[in-house]
């Protein structure tokens, strides 16, 4: 991880280069790095790819448990600075990541891929890990969630990055979101995904912030297990009250 950290912190941007290399806090990638580690999470897929750091942090996590599957998805790819430059960079081979840009963005990327999974009506899902980190705003990333959810394998995790962002926090948010309305410029968007999305649904478990409230973290479910033993309890249940009545 250190060599992977060095090289990163290495690359020198162009002259007048206006972007941010590292759009996580490095800590933060450190224990996404980790974490795919530590939980064997060898097919992952990030949504919203920026410059590309944190791809590499995610392929080089994968690369050391030898090998698996990782997309990273964008409407496009930076000039100069972007995955597939980053890779070069930090010695990662070309296949190690599937860099897609995608004009429509991420969620039509997800369709088709939903599409290709589906055989009569039933989704088999690919993934262990999904960071979503995109465009920070309700109406794409709700959806964002609903549909990398049924992407996940049971026992999957997905990290949202931002949870305590707003739009008024860009300095240049005038700039770049200057028609919006006061509501979504103030309204801490993400937060409403995990809180309203993530954490009501009823295939998700263990969830918890990390990174001062930054990181919201959630569990897909084992339901095959959850609902024998929710079987089992309501079997339980009315032996009991059959044993109580007689």
């Amino acid at each position: 991880m250190e060599k992977l950290f060095a090289s990163l912190n290495s690359f020198v941007t162009p002259d007048n280069w206006p972007g941010e290399l590292f759009l996580l806090p490095q800590d933060a990638m450190r224990y996404i790095y980790q974490f795919i580690v530590d939980n064997k999470l060898q097919s992952c897929i990030e949504l919203g790819t920026g410059f590309g750091a944190t791809s590499c942090v995610i392929g080089a996590a994968v690369r050391e448990l030898g090998g698996g599957q990782v997309i990273t998805i964008d409407k496009y790819l930076h000039p100069h600075v972007n995955a597939k430059v980053l890779m070069r960079h930090v010695g990662l081979s070309d296949d190690s990541i599937d860099v897609v840009a995608e004009i429509l963005g991420y969620n039509w990327y997800l369709a088709d891929l939903l599409q290709e999974q589906t055989h009569n009506g039933v989704c088999t899902p690919l993934f262990d890990f999904c960071l979503l980190d995109g465009a920070h705003e309700w109406e794409p990333d709700a959806l964002a969630f609903s549909l990398v959810a049924k992407l996940l394998k049971p026992g999957g995790w997905i990290a949202i990055d931002d949870i305590n962002f707003c739009l008024r926090m860009i300095p240049t948010w005038q700039k770049s979101h200057g028609n919006y309305t006061d509501r979504e410029l103030d309204t801490f968007q993400m937060r409403m995904v995990y809180e309203l999305g993530v954490q009501q649904h009823p295939d998700f478990g263990d969830f918890h912030l990390t990174h001062e409230g930054r990181i919201g973290w959630a569990r897909k479910k084992h339901i095959v297990a959850d609902r024998k033993t929710s079987v089992a309890e309501r079997i339980v249940t009315l032996f009991s009250r059959s044993h109580t009545k007689t």
